[in-house]
């Protein structure tokens, strides 16, 4: 018995080990596009139960299924990665079969009980053949292994005996929810049949076990596997950061651009309002004389003719100027022949000196004093500064 618990914890410190071992470098292991969890993820705790069948020889005598018995299992797996995993179990139960020697041993049905402790290495053909995939409901699981067994440890059929043991076989789990399992376990395990108790040996070297079990298997921490960037991402991703830089920096020279024609509007409008305060001094009737005005621009975004909340600024701090007076006005509409065709260039010009219209209308600028008309990108608002922005606009004169 001592050589059993011996062997069980070297098993435990061995597996333990070579998990730690595996995922010391977690962010770097890869396995077709999926990176390795830590150490305490996709771990698996199981219990089964099950039957057990000893055959020694194929003269065994009795009736099958008298021959057959139980057997209780429970094990821990850790997966490294979706197609390989690491197990240990502690397998035990109880053989009962005749004896070849009944004139010795007599004719009844001995009992063996047996503690078999294993460490096995799975191999999940199903994400190895299939890939992986999270949705999957059935694993088929081949496993070997390796371990040391003890029985008659009760005395019951003989002396003690503790003997290494190899094992094989195929687990196959069925998935019912993220965290729960149902596993039939199929397996056989073959061991030197001097360790079997007198009454039921065969006189061979070697005894094989056959059982199977029925159990749950509960998985906890992490359930899944995490995408790794492959190379072609991380290149895409690095690509399209550096279209952005360069998108960003053409916009901040389009803002400086904006900030200096701002500059150069808010210098209009403070010439306008020196001139409406002069006209303001010698107008006798305000309502019917006309002062000079110099002219408005209104600027638009690219493809509208929206007026934005900068336009409506501009737009309101001009009304400003005019409302008191009676002179005429005439709202010319642009479109930059960068963009578009000449066709939707003439439609977007005549749109944008409409809005401007009915902007000013609706704060109170007379409509018969307005009149529209539009160039499309036939005509330029400007030449300097050379860029398509400054077009985008309408200018009331």
């Amino acid at each position: 018995m001592k050589r059993a618990v011996l062997a069980f914890v070297v098993a435990l410190t061995t597996l333990t080990a070579t998990v730690a071992s595996a995922q010391e470098e977690s962010a770097k292991l890869r396995w077709s596009g999926l990176t390795t969890n830590r150490f305490w993820d996709n771990w698996e705790v199981a219990a089964a139960f099950g039957n057990s069948f000893l055959g020694v020889s194929s003269d065994d005598p009795g009736k099958f299924k008298d021959r057959n018995s139980w057997n209780a299992n429970i094990s821990f797996t850790k997966w490294a990665l979706p197609t390989l995993g690491m197990r240990l179990q502690l397998d035990g139960g109880q053989f009962q079969n005749y004896s070849l020697d009944p004139a010795t041993y007599g004719d009844g049905l001995f009992h063996s009980p047996y503690v078999f402790v294993h460490g096995d290495i799975l191999v999940n053909l199903s994400n190895w053949i299939g890939g992986y995939r999270d949705d999957r409901i059935y694993y088929a699981i081949p496993y070997v292994g390796f371990g040391v067994t003890t029985m008659n440890f009760t005395g019951s059929t003989g002396s003690k005996n503790t003997e290494y043991a190899l094992s094989a076989g195929m687990l196959h789990k069925f998935r019912v929810s993220r965290q729960w399992d149902i596993e039939l376990d199929t397996r056989t395990w073959v061991l030197r049949e001097g360790s079997l108790a007198p009454e039921i040996r065969g006189g061979g070297k070697y005894a094989v076990t056959f059982s199977a079990s029925i159990g749950v298997a509960y998985r906890f921490n992490k359930r899944h596997w995490t995408p790794a960037l492959t190379e072609v991402d991380v290149a895409g991703y690095v690509a399209a950061i550096a279209e952005l830089s360069e998108d960003l920096a053409v916009a901040d020279a389009e803002i400086v651009e904006i900030a200096a024609v701002a500059a150069k509007l808010n210098d209009d409008n403070k010439s306008l309002k020196a001139q409406l305060a002069e006209c303001n001094k010698v107008q006798q009737q305000p309502s019917t004389t006309a002062c000079a005005m110099t002219e408005g621009v209104v600027f638009f975004n690219i493809g509208e003719a929206k007026l934005t909340d900068y336009a409506q600024a501009t737009l309101n701090g001009y009304i400003a100027t005019l409302k008191d007076g009676s002179a005429n006005l005439t709202v010319t509409g642009y479109a930059d022949k960068e963009t578009g065709n000449a066709a939707i260039n003439e439609r977007l010009s005549e749109e944008r000196a409409e809005a401007v219209k009915v902007y000013m209308v609706k704060h109170g600028i007379a409509a018969e004093r307005i009149t529209t008309k539009w160039v499309g990108d036939t005509e330029e608002a400007f030449t300097s500064p050379a860029t398509p922005i400054v077009n985008r606009c309408a200018i009331i004169e």
